[in-house]
């Protein structure tokens, strides 16, 4: 497969979803407000071949979009693009990222060790630099799972998703992605406020087996859709960070304007620096 091709992927079933987790929010009408400066925001993903993308944006405001805006073409304008992108790894080995065009970086193969740290660095021409440090985590799979077409009552046809896993006994972490994904155009489709995440502590539930089964809101799907699910064991900072964003209703706009009081992994920038494996289970719904 074209590394640019795969990269759309990737973007479509692991990082894209954490950018649109509700809609755009209403256009400010002020005046002579000046703009803040933009900063760098870092998103990244391994998938299990070991591929690495990260994903730099810059940060933009509720003055520079509203719900009209196309978060295509948004997306597009706000890439950074000319970076020198680097990941150091334990022994001291630096590996350069190649640039995969929108702001994409990554295409090398880099052997990551589950428990080690590895160091991000960033340099750009007009933004400065960033830095983040994180740890590999162990990829924790699906032991069983399902999803089906659930009707509500209501009219509506949601996802019902089945599944059960093995959490180990040490602390954990987790996050369960539902995405819808469109064969014919790849990109398109994902950027549209339709993924949903789920986050569990396994301090709420033993050790052992966990099973659960949930709907996904509030997309309505129909027979022969297809959705990508996902489960990644993730970092408490992580977590913390996904939850406030969930619990405070992101914004792909806030997305890239995170407060900077919310948590982050990045010194001299936004967002989060991560080395986790999702695994990742595809679906098409039948009649």
């Amino acid at each position: 497969m074209h590394m640019k091709s795969l990269v759309k992927k990737m973007l479509m079933v692991f990082l894209l979803p954490l950018l649109f987790t509700s809609c755009l929010p209403d256009p400010l009408e002020v005046d002579d407000i000046p703009k803040v400066k933009p900063q760098i925001v870092v998103s990244s993903q391994i998938i299990p071949d070991q591929t690495l993308v990260v994903l730099l944006t810059k940060s933009v405001g509720a003055l520079d979009a509203s719900d009209s805006s196309d978060p295509e073409q948004l997306l597009q304008s706000i890439a950074i693009e000319n970076a020198i992108v680097t990941i150091t790894s334990p022994d001291a080995t630096i590996d350069t990222l190649a640039d995969l065009g929108n702001g994409a970086y990554g295409g090398v193969f880099i052997p990551f060790q589950v428990g080690a740290s590895y160091e991000l660095n960033i340099r750009t021409t007009d933004l400065g630099s960033a830095k983040a440090r994180t740890t590999v985590m162990p990829l924790i799979t699906f032991d069983e799972i399902s999803a089906d077409l659930f009707l509500n009552g209501f009219g509506d046809t949601l996802a019902q998703i089945t599944h059960r896993f093995i959490d180990p006994d040490e602390k954990n972490y987790y996050m369960i992605n539902v995405q819808e994904v469109e064969r014919e155009d790849v990109l398109e489709n994902a950027l549209n406020p339709r993924a949903f995440t789920r986050l569990l502590n396994d301090a709420d539930f033993p050790s052992g087996t966990y099973s659960e089964q949930f709907r996904v809101f509030p997309r309505d799907y129909e027979p022969g859709d297809s959705i990508a699910v996902t489960l990644s064991n993730i970092s408490e900072d992580y977590f913390e960070f996904m939850q406030l964003r969930l619990d405070n209703r992101f914004s792909f706009i806030q997305f890239f304007s995170e407060p900077v009081n919310y948590p982050s992994n990045v010194e001299g920038g936004l967002g989060f620096f991560n080395l986790y494996v999702p695994d990742v289970r595809f679906f098409v719904f039948e009649e």
